[in-house]
């Protein structure tokens, strides 16, 4: 089968694999020609596309990235300050703690203390729409085409998985397992920044067209919690599955998204009245 010459994809799907890319090597030299050669541009037209585009420079984009990815890192893991400065592409642990104070006006141990005491206190209590306990799993790797909207994840959701079903129909997929993946956590990246992917898992071989991405969510350890109930409801969910899943076990959050997974016979409830599990990637605490 044919495929698409990298040239010929749309630029909004080029210049989101450059942010994939992004996440996915933030601890490597992320310089200006080596983005422009990922989205096939020059770098005077990758610098003002990109920009036009995203309303951040790129240079801009990665330090924030670097910085909220931290701050996550510090959060929902044991790591030491000079692992997460280091994870996050900063040459120096001191070097990563002032651009953190400057960015969230504390110092990196101020604001894991206190939000780790925030978290804390918000996963207590009973969580409504909670079925079953937090369990640790393995997920099996899934190839899935996916759209993505930028923007709180409350927002257009329901016209974003409609979009999703149109494209499955008009390519006669089969019912299969989807996901919807936050690619931000909310409670740190402002809300008109938050990404936000509704996925399909697509058979080996299938070849997309050019609008339309593909991408590989990993397999391995997972903490997972069945949710029923709103959407509006979820977060209170989610607070709880970080808690019982990292904070106080084994492993801490991979540097990778959290994801809703859902069954093919449960594709109703992908929008407001959820049936779905709640998906945190695992991997071992680095001092265990």
């Amino acid at each position: 089968m044919h495929m698409p010459s990298p040239t010929s994809r749309p630029l909004e799907y080029r210049l989101n694999q450059v942010l994939d890319y992004i996440d996915g090597h933030l601890g490597q030299n992320l310089n200006l020609d080596c983005l422009a050669a990922l989205a096939h541009l020059s770098r005077y037209h990758f610098l003002r596309r990109f920009q036009q585009w995203s309303a951040e420079a790129p240079h801009a984009y990665v330090r924030r990235r670097r910085l909220e990815t931290g701050a996550s890192q510090l959060l929902y893991s044991s790591d030491s300050i000079a692992a997460v400065a280091q994870n996050c592409g900063f040459d120096t642990a001191d070097g990563f703690a002032r651009a953190f104070r400057q960015y969230f006006g504390l110092s990196p141990s101020r604001w894991r203390d206190e939000r780790r005491d925030m978290a804390a206190a918000s996963s207590q209590g009973p969580v409504a729409g909670q079925n079953g306990p937090v369990r640790i799993v393995r997920l099996p790797t899934a190839r899935v085409a996916y759209t993505r909207h930028f923007g709180p994840y409350d927002v257009d959701s329901a016209a974003q998985w409609s979009q999703l079903d149109t494209w499955c129909r008009q390519h006669g997929l089969p019912p299969s397992p989807r996901y919807g993946m936050g690619l931000d956590d909310p409670d740190i990246t402002a809300p008109e920044k938050c990404r936000y992917d509704v996925c399909v898992e697509v058979p080996d071989g299938f070849v997309a067209p050019a609008g339309m991405p593909i991408k590989t969510i990993a397999g391995g350890a997972y903490a997972v919690l069945r949710f029923i109930g709103p959407r509006v409801l979820s977060k209170d969910a989610w607070h709880r599955l970080l808690r019982d899943g990292v904070l106080y076990g084994r492993y801490k959050a991979a540097a990778r998204p959290c994801f809703e997974r859902y069954e093919p016979d449960r594709l109703d409830a992908c929008v407001e009245a959820q049936d779905c599990e709640l998906c945190l990637p695992l991997e071992p605490q680095r001092d265990l």
